[in-house]
Parts: C-alpha cells; sequence; structure tokens
C-alpha cells in the first residue's frame, strides 16, 4: 500500500507551527482530520472542510465533515459550481487522484467556520505502507494552539540561550555575528543570507551551534524566528552541525515552495542551490565543506 506524508502548517504562522504527518491511502479523510486536531491542540465541535490548494471558502471542490455533508439536500452542494464530497466516505488516496496532487502540491483545510483556523498541507513526498498506518505525526514544531485563549496574546519568546546574545529585531551585521564564534559556549555560527546595506553587510537567516543544541533563524517584519530547532544532547559537535545544514537546505527548498506558490512562477532546484551557495562557502570557512 501506499501513504502520504504531509506537511501541515498553520496559515498564519507556518515556519513557526507545523506537523509532519504520515497517512495510509485507504485511511478516511475524517481520520487524517483528527489526527491534525489533537496534533494542533483543537478539539471536535465545530464544522470543517478539506480544499484546493489554499483556496479556503473559494475551492469548488470541498471535503466536509460528516455531520455537514449529510445535512446537505440529497448530497448536493449549496454553492453554485460547487462539488462536494463526505470526508468520512473519501480516502487520502481518493482525493490524491481527484485533485491529481503531485509532490509539494497543497490542500487547504479549515476548522470552525466562526474562528476560522486555516492550514494547509504540502504533500512532502509518497511512500510505502506495508502496515497500512493509521496517521500518525513524525515530526512537528511548535506549540499547541490554545484554541480558547483571550485576543492579543503573544507568542513565544526566544529561548533563553537566543535572548542572551541581545540580538536586534532587525538584521544583524555579519561582523557581530562572526563575533560570537569566540563566546565558549558557541561552537560556530553559519552565516546564510547576507545583504549588503551602506552600512556594511548584514545577516537576515543564519544558523548558531552551542555545546548541546542548534537554531536555525530567519528575520521575519515580526523580528527573529527559530525556524529549526536541533536536539544536540546525543551528538557530535559534527552530527549536531549536519543536522542543522540538512534543516538549512530543507528550509530553502521549502521557500522556493511558498515563492512559487505565491508568485505563480517556477523555483526549481537551480533556485534552491543558488540559496545554498553561501552555505556552502561558510561550511567550507569552518572546515566541513564535505557536509
Amino acid at each position: 500500500m501506499t501513504a502520504y506524508r504531509f506537511r501541515v502548517k498553520f496559515a498564519p504562522d507556518p515556519t513557526s507551527l507545523w506537523r509532519d504527518i504520515v497517512v495510509g491511502a485507504d485511511r478516511t479523510l475524517d481520520e487524517f482530520q483528527t489526527t491534525i486536531n489533537a496534533a494542533m491542540g483543537l478539539n471536535q465541535d465545530h464544522l470543517w472542510f478539506f480544499g484546493i490548494d489554499e483556496d479556503y471558502w473559494e475551492s469548488d471542490v470541498k471535503y466536509q465533515c460528516p455531520a455537514e455533508h449529510e445535512d446537505l439536500p440529497s448530497g448536493q452542494p449549496m454553492q453554485f459550481g460547487e462539488t462536494t464530497y463526505s470526508a468520512g466516505a473519501t480516502t487520502v488516496g481518493e482525493l490524491v487522484a481527484q485533485l491529481d496532487l503531485d509532490q509539494y502540491d497543497r490542500i487547504c483545510y479549515l476548522f470552525d467556520y466562526g474562528d476560522e483556523w486555516r492550514f494547509y498541507a504540502i504533500l512532502k513526498e509518497v511512500v510505502d505502507d506495508p502496515d497500512r498506518r493509521a496517521p500518525e505525526v513524525v515530526k512537528e514544531k511548535g506549540d499547541e494552539i490554545d484554541q480558547y485563549a483571550s485576543a492579543g496574546e503573544d507568542g513565544s519568546p526566544l529561548p533563553d540561550r537566543l535572548q542572551e546574545l541581545g540580538l536586534p529585531d532587525t538584521a544583524v551585521p555579519t561582523a557581530d555575528l562572526r563575533a560570537l564564534e569566540d563566546r565558549d559556549d558557541v561552537a560556530h555560527v553559519i552565516v546564510l543570507l547576507s545583504i549588503e546595506t551602506g552600512f556594511g553587510t548584514v545577516s537576515e537567516r543564519f544558523m548558531i551551534q552551542f555545546d548541546d543544541v542548534g537554531y536555525l533563524l530567519e528575520n521575519s517584519p515580526r523580528g527573529w524566528e527559530v525556524i529549526e530547532e536541533v536536539d544536540g544532547g546525543d551528538k557530535t559537535e559534527e552530527a549536531l552541525l549536519s543536522a542543522l545544514v540538512s534543516a538549512a537546505r530543507e528550509w530553502h527548498a521549502e521557500i522556493a515552495e511558498i515563492a512559487s506558490a505565491a508568485s505563480g512562477q517556477v523555483f526549481d532546484d537551480q533556485t534552491v542551490e543558488a540559496m545554498n551557495v553561501e552555505l556552502n562557502q561558510e561550511l567550507e570557512r569552518t572546515g566541513y565543506s564535505h557536509l
């Protein structure tokens, strides 16, 4: 049997909250949705649907929760030109076939028609599934959603180790990042995105490796965000750096995917390799060009 690995992202903050879920082709969308909600910290008390790409309400194909679909008169759609299916009677494999999904294509998921919790799922890969597995979270990032939190609550700050560095909210001068390597608790600082300004070279993306943990960081309008945290408690220095490098390459590929979806242009492997040029230069500088 076949299984699919989807990266399910929280649409308002896709870099900080996501879950990788592997689900067998013969499992229903209802089962898939139950796993998503449990993994994200949401209950099952509201209506929901899956749709095409990131179209949400504009999707002309919807896979509705069984409770809603059963209430439709004769199973007919409620909007002109819309095709609806019951998520309880449709398997993940059937959705993939009906929407002709390829690797890196997306579907959207909307939960609760009042609060509208929006997610999208990227088809990361197709894998063999001899065990006909139930949906399973295999990788994750970010804390569960507080479904009924008061409006205006802020997200989590940077980890203490990073706050101690005193990073500004904006891009960091590359020279200041290089200076961090003089600290006893810092093994490596790898600059990933440098920009020349009138005030010198600054970085908007970098990795920092401590003795027991590593971080991949990206500067955004909200300040610095942790894209990936890698635990190094059971890793050698080189193994931890290798894991960070893999995370950076995967992040660059994901940036290309997001840019392609947003612009309608195709950003292929050559684009990703161009994004990795500075990473490769940094690895050569530090003596780890083989990674």
